[in-house]
């Protein structure tokens, strides 16, 4: 009965632990944001788009996003316009990434990431 109970308790957390790292792959593989337009200079600061990375790169259960993530400069509302940002890490790591605009509508973009580069 002990053993039953204990193969049970292996495959529940198996299971667990496959769930969540398939949640995790899925939020990490979705690398859009939507963002509104400063209307005064037509672009979304630089500022809101590398908090957007940083909230996107950190998963919700494990803490093991960036410390910061800065970016060049201000993100144009253009399609195809791009700038470089950087996730600082823990332990002095730091790795670069584009940010391209994909989606200009109206008063907003959408925006992809690549991964962060090693």
């Amino acid at each position: 009965m002990r053993y039953l109970r204990a193969a049970g308790l292996v495959l529940a957390g198996a299971a667990l632990l496959t769930g969540g790292l398939t949640a995790g792959n899925q939020w990490l593989a979705e690398r859009d944001a939507t963002s509104e337009v400063n209307g005064r200079t037509d672009a979304v600061p630089r500022e809101e788009v590398a908090r957007s990375l940083s909230d996107h790169l950190s998963l919700p259960v494990i803490l093991r996003g960036p410390r910061s993530v800065d970016c060049a400069q201000d993100l144009r509302a253009v399609r195809g316009a791009w700038i470089r940002c950087t996730a600082h890490y823990l332990r002095g790591t730091d790795r670069g990434m584009t940010v391209r605009v994909v989606r200009v509508r109206g008063d907003e973009i959408t925006y992809v990431h690549d991964a962060p580069h090693r």
